[in-house]
This record gives structure tokens, sequence and C-alpha cells, in this order.
């Protein structure tokens, strides 16, 4: 059936809000300050005038719908680490992202039937000043056989035993260790804290480079992660808009 194709104002729906629930402790009211579209129409936008550099508007979209769901991801999982995934030189190429994204992909894998472990990750790549890659994430599912409490006797980097030296418990995630490099792993203490931690490793320069090459991603997830529930939706009057004090705003909302 053809859709309809009616007059731009004719469709719209105005002052629109819904309500998110990412976990028990955290939602989130997104209010749409630009009318939208009222489902099952085609819409003929009328001429707008683009201010700005369209790449520059597309890079800032795509690191924030990133942002957004990186953020998404972390809060609506229960994960149990936080972790940090580096690369030895001498092992690996550390600056080939796509063959430690392939082997470290297999390794998971292959944890997971040795173990009989459901590991689930949310993983972020980031360069170092040098082009070399890490990688921050969180995971969770994750064998404890595979963790081992470092010490102040172990040879770590001084900000890492000024951590251990004040009370932190990190570990070294062994198997990891052994076959790609050093590694750090943290329990999380707060599942929203550290959603919103995560994703300040997602920047412009991560995005500037992965423009070189296209079948890099921004983050990697196993699938089946939870994702937020919208709960509620509707329309917002200007009295309640008074009362409400928002704390981000984009292009769109």
């Amino acid at each position: 059936m053809a859709r309809k194709q009616l007059n731009y104002q004719s469709v719209l729906l105005n002052d629109c809000f819904s309500i998110k629930k990412y976990n028990d402790d955290y939602y989130k009211l997104i209010y749409h300050k630009y009318p939208i579209k009222n489902g099952g129409f085609e819409l003929k936008k009328p001429n707008v005038e683009i201010s700005r550099n369209v790449n520059d508007e597309k890079l800032d979209n795509n690191l924030s719908r990133a942002k957004s769901k990186v953020f998404e991801y972390a809060a609506c999982n229960n994960f149990d680490y936080f972790i940090t995934l580096t690369l030895d030189p001498i092992r690996y190429n550390r600056y080939d992202l796509s063959k430690f994204i392939k082997d470290l992909g297999q390794y998971i894998r292959d944890l997971r039937k040795k173990t009989g472990a459901d590991i689930q990750y949310l993983l972020i790549p980031e360069p170092h000043k040098d082009g070399a890659w890490h990688m921050h994430g969180l995971v969770k599912g994750f064998p404890d056989q595979e963790l081992e409490l470092f010490t102040l006797q172990d040879k770590l980097p001084y900000r890492v035993l000024e951590l251990i030296k004040n009370g932190r418990q990190i570990y070294n995630w062994t198997s990891y260790a052994e076959k790609f490099g050093w590694c750090t792993v943290e329990r999380v203490k707060s599942r929203n804290a550290v959603s919103k931690y995560i994703t300040k490793y997602i920047s412009k320069a991560l995005t500037v480079d992965f423009k070189r090459e296209k079948e890099k991603k921004l983050y990697y997830v196993t699938r089946g992660l939870k994702t937020a529930e919208k709960v509620k939706e509707g329309h917002l009057s200007s009295d309640q808009l008074d009362k409400i004090t928002f704390n981000y705003e984009n292009d769109y909302v």
C-alpha cells in the first residue's frame, strides 16, 4: 500500500516526550523540541538552510549516537568488571586493530567453550598517541579462575602500584596476558557511574581515525545485550516543561 503524501505540518506531533528505563535506578526523560513525524506517513520536507559543514555535522551525529548507545548498553546490563586490554609489541602488531578484534573475538569464543561461561562484553578501541591500539570495556559472566589479584610485588606501572597501595583491588586476566599482553581488571562498584565514565572513550579523534578504515566500529558488543525499555510516551504542556530541568541538549532533543 502506498504511503500518503501530505503537507509537512499536517502529520507532525508537537511537544512529544518518552521515558526509557535503563535499570531500576536510572530512567531517562526525552523531550523532542521539534515536531516529530506521525507513523504511517511520508513527508516532503521543507528546504532547510545548512549553516555548518555537512561532514562535521555527520561526525558529531555519529559521536552522539555512539556515546548514547554505549551508555545504554552499559547501564542496561549488569556488567561485573571494567577492563583495559593492551598488546605486547613482541607478540602482536599493536597497530593492526582488525587482527586484534578478530583474534580477541575468537579467544573469547574459545574461552566460553572451555569454561562454559556466558561471557558478554562491551569494548571500545582507543588509539595511543603513536597510533597503537588498546581497549577499554565492560564484561560479565567472567570465569573467576581467569583472574589473579595483582600485588605490590608485581612489576606494574607506578600509577597502578599507587592505586593498589591505596587499597584498590586490581586483577590480572592471566590467559589474556599470556596471549596478548598486559591488562587490568577491576570490579564495577556503580553501574550508573561506570556507564557515564566509559562514554569518554568515544572521542572525535577515534572517529576521525576510523574514516580511513570503514570496516572499523566505534565499539564492539556481544549479541543479546539488553537495551533501554520505553515505559511511557505522550505530550508535555508548557506548564510541565517549565518545571523540568534538562541536563543535555542537542539539535534534536
